[in-house]
């Protein structure tokens, strides 16, 4: 009897071990089957102005800009009228003007230092040519007009070398830019018959220390000595360093007292001409400008037209001039000439 109580608990007990085990099977089988699809909490609404912050910040890098090119000097690249002992008069005449009006290079930032009319003189400030301290400015031919030398050392700071044997009276200091000597530019070493001391540019340039150094501006105003001059300072290759270059030139008419005195003649153009040519064709400089000076007006013997006998002619160095960075070339001409 007491055995059979053991089978009969112990078989009670496997009954309900299965049926604990099945009902739990049956439950948890339902419950999955049951179960939502996964829920994901949303992220918190944030300021854009906070939003990182205190994360390690990925900075993207700008994307470089496209360089635009600006040229800073156009250049004319035509034939220039020619002055020959073939032609008339009248076509020698004409073409030796049509020459010294003939501007090859424009200067995008060409400005007039002193007077806007004489006494002034025209600078090119577009790069390479701008005047950055420490410039140099060697000025010969004061007389009494110290616009251009007070205007170059008060704006831009360049010492100027300013040279006149004519003035008697002026100490060695304008000011603590312009240093002042009583000495002319001349085509050779040499006290003339004024009793002037005359230099060579080369010469002074040697005594002033300059040699090697870059000139920035060089301005003559010699009246009609300056012919001479410039054959000197070819022989002397004395304009490798400079920069710029102003200088008046003058025909016989400067000296006329009546209209028949002195008339340029077909040689003297040819003469003139053949002087200013090198300053292109050698010395690789051409012209950003001129001015006509209206007090040298004259009426022609030749053609009966109204010329002057003094013209401003200003020139830069293109020596210093890298082509792929300041110059657009135009093979016709435009209004940008003239």
């Amino acid at each position: 009897m007491p055995r059979l109580r053991r089978r009969h608990c112990f078989f009670l007990c496997s009954i309900l071990t299965v049926f604990f085990l099945f009902t739990y099977f049956l439950l948890y089988t339902g419950m999955t089957s049951r179960r939502p699809p996964e829920y994901v909490m949303p992220l918190p609404k944030m300021d854009p102005e906070f939003f990182g912050v205190g994360l390690p910040q990925v900075t993207e890098k700008p994307k470089p800009r496209a360089t635009v090119f600006i040229p800073q000097l156009h250049v004319k690249t035509l034939p220039q009228p020619v002055v020959t002992l073939n032609m008339t008069e009248a076509e020698a005449e004409a073409n030796f003007f049509r020459y010294l009006e003939n501007k090859d290079v424009r200067c995008n930032n060409d400005v007039r230092l002193g007077h806007p009319h004489d006494g002034g003189w025209n600078v090119c400030l577009s790069p390479p040519f701008s005047l950055i301290r420490p410039c140099v400015v060697m000025s010969f031919g004061i007389g009494r007009d110290w616009q251009f030398d007070d205007s170059v050392s008060k704006i831009y700071g360049c010492k100027v070398l300013a040279y006149d044997p004519s003035i008697l009276e002026m100490n060695s200091k304008r000011s603590n830019l312009i240093e002042f000597k009583r000495i002319g530019i001349g085509p050779r070493n040499e006290q003339n018959t004024a009793g002037w001391e005359l230099r060579t540019l080369g010469t002074l340039i040697r005594d002033e220390g300059l040699e090697g150094k870059i000139i920035n501006y060089l301005k003559i105003d010699i009246e009609y000595s300056e012919w001479e001059v410039l054959k000197s300072i070819y022989r002397e290759n004395a304009l490798r360093n400079v920069q710029q270059l102003g200088f008046e030139m003058h025909s016989r008419e400067l000296f006329r007292v009546s209209q028949i005195d002195m008339p340029t003649t077909k040689e003297d153009f040819v003469r003139m001409y053949d002087i200013l040519r090198p300053l292109e064709e050698k010395f690789n400089f051409r012209k950003f400008n001129y001015r006509r000076n209206p007090f040298g007006n004259y009426k022609s013997n030749i053609t009966g037209k109204s010329r002057s006998c003094c013209y401003e002619l200003h020139y830069l160095n293109m020596n210093f001039v890298n082509a792929s960075e300041h110059v657009i070339f135009h093979e016709r001409d435009s209004k940008l000439f003239h």
